[in-house]
């Protein structure tokens, strides 16, 4: 192997999948759990109010526009709530009463999305937010304002349940433990994520593997231990942003929050939202802004923070000797990608592709089924290439590279 060439690992949802994280279109699902499995069950906050007022509005806002469901009598009781609240502001004693008021108005809403069965992809809510957002116009009865507010409480309570099972996941499964040992044992190496989550980076501090994020080191700051340097030869870059990453949006700093508190702030009732570095703090409101490119056909990576995780992936995949896909489906929605990898990885080198049994196109005497699945994707996009395809999961690809 040259000296700057680089093993390239991208990884996509399917990395995940093993420790049962939910992907984005599965967030719904975590909304609709019933409460005995409810977020609210568990600390840093008994019961966050701040979170029954994010779940409220987008619960609302998906019942408005995604369903034929009648919300009004949940909207009335939402904005009763709002009107007591103008009338009772500073009265700590209300604390109670206000998360039953709005425990029931959000169990209420749970059960209607439920009977609704709602299906939409979080790909068209966003997409219709941006979109909003883009042309200044109303989106139903939503103002771009107001729509963008709905957009933000959504982001944060993803943050909120990755993070929630992120801290249920006990970091011993096998398959996990084997990418650790195999990067271990070779050189150069750069894993390229479309993941928000922070799995990767807990199995590589529990496993003592330095890494480096690739950002611009004076453009953030770092809270806690420090764990990277440039002179580190394995470079971690979250192309789509990382939920522990927030920005201020009074002074535009990144921070990076601890895995361990990771998702706490967002919906902490008792402290108010304070920047580490410029010290503003605000009570209500959001302050502190996640730092996730959402699902969505217009993404817009044009920042400071996403030019440096982008350029970085260029760099990398251009010095690459071989690159293995983990758990990506290529798909045709992420154009801004697919343009910088048939653009960046050399033609001639070996690609790897590591998917599982439902994605194998031999589970189908179907043609037009088959071209439906990614290995067709793959093919077409990387005709210059040797690809090759294993479909038994990336726990049992790496166990295989170990043994060799």
């Amino acid at each position: 192997m040259a000296e700057n060439s680089r093993n390239i690992f991208i990884t996509g949802a399917g990395f995940s999948a093993s420790a049962k994280l939910p992907i984005q279109d599965k967030i719904l699902r975590e909304m609709m759990s019933p409460p005995s499995d409810d977020i609210l069950s568990y600390d840093p906050e008994p019961e966050s109010i701040k979170f029954l007022i994010a779940y409220i509005n987008v619960g609302l806002y998906l019942l408005k526009n995604y369903t034929s469901i009648d919300s009004t009598e949940q909207s009335d009781l939402f904005l009763q709530y709002k009107k007591d609240e103008m009338q009772v502001t500073g009265n700590s004693n209300r604390l109670a009463d206000r998360y039953v008021q709005l425990q029931k108005i959000k169990e209420a809403i749970r059960q209607a999305l439920i009977e609704s069965n709602i299906q939409i992809s979080l790909e068209d809510v966003f997409t219709s937010f941006d979109k909003s957002y883009q042309t200044k116009e109303y989106f139903h009865q939503y103002s771009y304002h107001t729509a963008d507010d709905i957009k933000e409480y959504i982001i944060r309570l993803f943050v909120y349940y990755f993070c929630k099972c992120g801290k249920q996941h006990s970091y011993d499964n096998q398959d996990y433990l084997d990418f650790c040992e195999y990067i271990r044992t070779i050189p150069n190496v750069s894993i390229i994520s479309t993941n928000w989550d922070v799995l990767v980076e807990e199995y590589f501090i529990r496993q003592k593997i330095t890494y480096n994020l690739c950002l611009n080191e004076p453009y953030f700051s770092k809270r806690g231990s420090s764990r990277q340097s440039k002179k580190r030869a394995l470079n971690l870059i979250k192309l789509h942003g990382s939920i522990n990453w927030v920005k201020c949006l009074n002074c535009g700093t990144i921070h990076i929050v601890e895995n361990k508190q990771c998702g706490d702030f967002l919906f902490d009732d008792q402290k108010p939202e304070k920047c580490g570095t410029c010290q503003k703090a605000i009570e209500n409101g959001c302050l502190l802004q996640s730092q996730i490119i959402t699902p969505t056909m217009m993404k817009s990576i044009n920042s400071q923070l996403y030019n440096n995780l982008w350029s970085a992936a260029r760099r990398d995949l251009r010095a690459a000797e071989k690159v293995t896909f983990i758990g990506y489906s290529l798909p045709t929605a992420d154009f801004e990608l697919r343009y910088l990898l048939h653009q960046s990885i050399p033609a001639g080198i070996p690609i790897d592709v590591v998917l599982y049994h439902d994605d194998d196109p031999d589970q189908t005497e179907k043609d037009n089924l088959k071209k439906l699945l990614p290995e067709k994707r793959y093919r077409d996009l990387f005709a210059k290439n040797k690809l090759s395809f294993y479909y038994d999961g990336f726990g049992e690809y790496f166990r295989r590279a170990i043994s060799k």
